[in-house]
């Protein structure tokens, strides 16, 4: 029986979709930094690293609209991996956040 691997190209526009989705930090390269819905800053490179002060991850969110609703549709946001396990400002690490 053959097993089923994810496709890495799926992966890779998830995470870009992800990665577009964010707001940009002015002055700072649209391509390198962004920043979460949270405002944390986030870095292209270091998705994935929990041992990053910028590291980011993906997180599926449902739809807001009629048609995301209805058809049950997941949005792929990134977050950064704080986010993901609940951290806030009183961090160990003092978090840079976007002005």
């Amino acid at each position: 029986m053959a097993q089923s691997r994810p496709d890495p190209f799926a992966i890779l526009s998830k995470r870009v979709q992800a990665w577009e989705s964010c707001p940009r930090i002015p002055g700072c390269d649209k391509a390198m930094w962004r920043q979460d819905a949270d405002g944390r800053v986030i870095r292209w490179a270091d998705f994935g690293d929990r041992f990053s002060h910028y590291g980011w991850e993906m997180r599926m969110r449902p739809s807001t609209g009629l048609l995301g609703r209805t058809f049950h549709r997941q949005t792929v946001e990134a977050i950064h991996w704080r986010g993901v396990l609940g951290g806030d400002a009183r961090d160990v690490f003092d978090l840079p956040r976007a002005a």
